[in-house]
């Protein structure tokens, strides 16, 4: 019996293990989770995302002066509200650029009225204001104009109390069933919560003309666009712009689509609806891949800041001149130059024994040392000369009183020097010599 019961102990935990899995269910919940920073520094990364996976690349540009030059007409540039100043000049190449083929969506730019939104008793010129129309030079050049939507009042609603409230939970709920941990019977009901955004501003609007089948999207900014026809033209008997497509509510128009020269042109009231937080509503994803080319797609941040290299030499181009012309002066300074120095004649204050040690110095460079000599050896050999009529006996006579070496002081008188240090003992012997014998009787 002691041999069975480890076996039987074994078989009890396996029993229990898997009654625990039989008996149990797992639970499922979504929790709360901040975005990284690249979802929260850029509102369009899952459309960016969506376009690289149908093989249109993206990318941000942050300013509408980076935008000129502009690219090639295969490239669809996406202008936000915001897009700053652009001059005549710079409307009228956009212009020609999209009649050589470029494909231009246009956010409508939308001002809220200074003074309607905040009164608690409306008078008659703030709702004249909260109609009035924003006059854009660029949707000028397509007869487009905004018009702002009269104010809801919405404070009382408790719907709306209610989805203010209880924003999160949207997206918790979002969360939950893109994991895909949503059951079959649940599929229909996340498609339905996730994909159909709640009325907040206006309804949703469909599309005519455009595609097979209507899309549905939804704008929050309350405004609508006003289009006037342009009449025909004289030489070509054809309008300079043709109205292709639209996008309609109970509240006007959200969106146009006009076909100028070889390209097109469209018009949104907003790029809201193109965001991480809505782009999975209604049929805004399949409306992008309408809209957008087949080739590269922009996203102009249209902030009225240039390129960081352009804006630095419009507000410091003193200080930057300053550098540079202080950076050639230490450049000009720290290079090496070709020959001398130039010196004031009149601050030169060399000496005349400064002046022998140039010519001499000039000598040796210049493998002359016979000449540095000649003189020197010259004077002892006429006083040596003095000591005897025989050369020989002078030489010899002459190393003796002197006490100094006989083939030393021969040397000296007849042999160049082999270096600068010989050359110095040299001249200093034969001076002590010339010294010597001029003293001795």
């Amino acid at each position: 019996m002691k041999r069975w019961w480890p076996y039987l102990v074994l078989v009890l935990l396996v029993a229990l293990v898997a009654g625990y899995f039989w008996a149990t269910v797992p639970v499922q919940y979504a929790a709360p989770a901040s975005p990284d920073a690249s979802v929260r520094n850029n509102p369009y990364l899952a459309a960016q995302q969506l376009l690289d996976h149908w093989g249109r690349p993206s990318r941000r540009i942050f300013s509408t002066r980076a935008l000129f030059p502009l690219p090639d007409t295969d490239t669809t540039l996406i202008l936000d509200g915001d897009r700053g100043s652009l001059g005549y000049e710079r409307q009228l190449d956009l212009l020609h650029w999209v009649h050589d083929g470029g494909n231009l969506i246009i956010a409508a730019r939308y001002l809220p009225p200074s003074s309607g939104w905040f009164a608690e008793e409306e008078t008659e010129q703030d709702q004249n204001e909260t109609r009035r129309r924003d006059p854009d030079s660029l949707l000028s050049l397509f007869e487009v104009e905004v018009e702002a939507l009269p104010r809801e009042d919405n404070e009382e609603d408790p719907l709306a109390l209610l989805f203010d409230r209880f924003r999160p939970m949207e997206d918790w709920f979002l969360e939950y069933c893109l994991s895909g941990d949503a059951s079959e019977e649940r599929l229909h009901q996340c498609e339905v919560l996730t994909c159909q955004a709640p009325q907040h501003w206006q309804p949703p609007a469909a599309t005519h003309n455009l595609g097979d089948q209507p899309r549905l999207l939804q704008s929050e900014t309350p405004i609508r666009l006003l289009y006037t026809p342009l009449p025909i033209d004289d030489s070509t008997g054809e309008p300079a712009q043709v109205l292709e497509a639209s996008a309609s509510n109970e509240a006007g128009e959200t969106l146009l689509r006009f076909r100028v020269g070889g390209g097109t042109v469209t018009v949104l009231t907003e790029l809201g609806l193109w965001d991480n937080q809505h782009l999975h509503h209604f049929d805004h994803a399949r409306l992008l891949a309408d809209l957008t080319a087949r080739g590269p797609v922009w996203f102009v941040r249209g902030i009225d800041i240039p390129p960081l290299p352009i804006w630095l030499w419009e507000r410091f181009w003193p200080l930057i001149l300053a550098l540079v012309l202080a950076l050639a002066f230490w450049l000009w300074r720290r290079l090496p130059r070709r020959g001398p120095l130039w010196r004031d004649p009149a601050r030169q204050h060399t000496d005349y024994l400064g002046h022998l040690r140039a010519i001499g110095h000039f000598h040796w460079r210049t493998g002359q040392s016979d000449r540095l000599l000649a003189s020197l050896r010259h004077q002892v050999q006429r006083r040596i000369a003095l000591q005897h009529a025989d050369p020989v006996k002078a030489l010899a006579l002459t190393a003796k009183r002197l006490d100094i070496p006989e083939h030393t002081l021969s040397q000296a008188l007849e042999q160049p020097p082999a270096d600068r240090a010989q050359c110095v003992a040299m001249v200093a012997l034969l001076q002590q010599v010339r010294q010597r014998i001029r003293s001795q009787p």
